[in-house]
């Protein structure tokens, strides 16, 4: 089933497939999320569809690890890619993670925001340099 709001819910429920997220996303921003996901396969890794978007996975240390999810805008929120430092901190070390969020922060400037849970918000609106060092810093991680 199609992903939608569910009222009883108060949440999105179904699974989203790729047409739906890219029909969700700005124009910009596909073209950014798309290419992100061609490189992301192309070296390797996976894709978990979900309700309100599509998670990148890896194999990390022998098992798979969720990187960050990828979301087009829903419910007053933008197109962006989230992550969970803590958590990522746990699966590919302290230090790794320290290295991603600088990395990252250096792509996205001021489009980088939060302290653990972050996000990149509207990543396709960075200069074609940014999105490429956003795309090479998250692939960093595999």
């Amino acid at each position: 089933m199609a992903s939608h709001y569910d009222p009883a819910k108060k949440c999105r429920v179904g699974t989203m497939d790729e047409k739906q997220f890219h029909a969700e996303s700005g124009k910009a921003n596909g073209v950014c999320f798309a290419a992100l996901i061609k490189a992301w396969q192309a070296a390797g890794g996976s894709l978990q569809w979900g309700a309100g978007g599509v998670g990148l996975r890896a194999e990390v240390g022998g098992k798979q690890v969720g990187i960050c999810f990828l979301a087009p805008a829903f419910g007053g929120k933008k197109d962006r890619i989230e992550l969970s430092l803590t958590a990522l901190g746990k699966q590919i070390g302290a230090d790794r993670c320290a290295a991603l969020k600088a990395s990252l922060q250096a792509a996205a400037g001021d489009r980088l925001t939060g302290a653990t849970m972050v996000c990149v918000m509207e990543p396709g609106e960075l200069p074609p340099a940014g999105q490429k060092a956003l795309q090479k810093a998250l692939l960093a991680v595999r």
